[in-house]
């Protein structure tokens, strides 16, 4: 069994610190590097570590164009407060897959926001 397969297990458990060390190990081994360094940011993400996620994510951005790798790191913005990142990182995930209703939503969600509170 791979360290990517048996990260995806401990994920699965809920246990995201060893599925994080893990991963990390895929990574050094290149094994699925993209999605190990996408699945160790939702593991920060699940531990509400969203500094660490965004690193995570970014670099799996650069192996791999993914909506969903998009869609998290502007989850990971909007968590932090920075809603201009997040709703640049939301539109840039409904643009890889437009029929995505949660992209929209949160787009909405942070527009209605703006119009609320306006700068």
């Amino acid at each position: 069994m791979s360290y990517f397969e048996k990260a995806n297990e401990f994920y699965n458990t809920k246990e995201y610190k060893k599925a994080i060390e893990l991963y990390q190990k895929a990574i050094e081994l290149k094994e699925n590097e993209s999605a190990s360094y996408y699945n160790a940011g939702v593991c920060f993400i699940k531990l509400k570590e969203y500094e660490k996620a965004v690193i995570l994510l970014k670099r799996a951005i650069e192996l791999r164009r993914d909506g969903k790798y998009f869609f998290n790191l502007a989850y990971c913005y909007a968590m932090l407060k920075d809603n201009r990142k997040a709703l640049i990182y939301f539109n840039t995930a409904w643009s890889i897959d437009n029929n995505d209703k949660d992209c929209e939503k949160a787009i909405k969600l942070i527009i209605q926001g703006y119009k609320k509170n306006p700068r």
